[in-house]
């Protein structure tokens, strides 16, 4: 613009026309069209994001395809213990995601990573389908591939969560935001 030899004024407006398009709201595949930020952050939360979407989707599918095709029958007293089980898992998993979430919300600062954390505080809503379709195992004494998928992906939710929780902080630390 300088070699131009443009007024400040003509400059100031097409340098603010070319920022504006990154700082127009979008939203993504990967968030769901309800969350939606600039577009220079939605693009670098799906960077961050892209490995952990088809770590969440395969946690989530791969048990039912494995659990589909194999054919076990269970005794009732290890039906009864695996069921267990897997609600213990799901109660802990549940507690610290939540833990996460409440640390998470008071912290005020924002950053790429707190998007990501606003987009994946809603998997809460996962912790009742896993615990209200506590079945785990089929009447035949076999494992329920549905509710075992929901309970993979809730877990790889939770590591998620604190992977992007951690992200958060160390981004606020290194900026030194507060």
């Amino acid at each position: 613009m300088e070699s131009k030899k443009l007024d400040f004024e003509t400059s100031f407006y097409a340098v603010t026309d070319k920022w504006n398009k990154h700082l127009k709201d979008t939203s993504s595949f990967y968030f769901g069209i309800m969350f939606s930020a600039p577009k220079m952050v939605i693009n670098k939360a799906k960077k961050s994001f892209r490995k952990w979407f088809f770590i969440l989707f395969i946690a989530l599918i791969i048990p039912q395809f494995l659990l589909e095709s194999i054919t076990f029958s269970l005794s009732d007293s290890l039906i009864s213990v695996l069921n267990l089980c897997f609600q213990i898992v799901s109660t802990i998993c549940f507690i610290i995601l939540l833990t996460l979430v409440i640390l998470k919300k008071r912290i005020k600062t924002k950053s790429t990573y707190s998007f990501i954390l606003k987009t994946q505080g809603w998997n809460l809503v996962y912790f009742p389908l896993t615990m209200f379709n506590s079945v785990f195992l089929k009447s035949e004494g076999g494992l329920n591939p549905f509710s075992v998928g929901l309970l993979t992906a809730f877990i790889s939710i939770v590591f998620c969560y604190f992977h992007f929780y951690k992200k958060h902080k160390e981004a606020i630390k290194k900026y030194k935001i507060s």
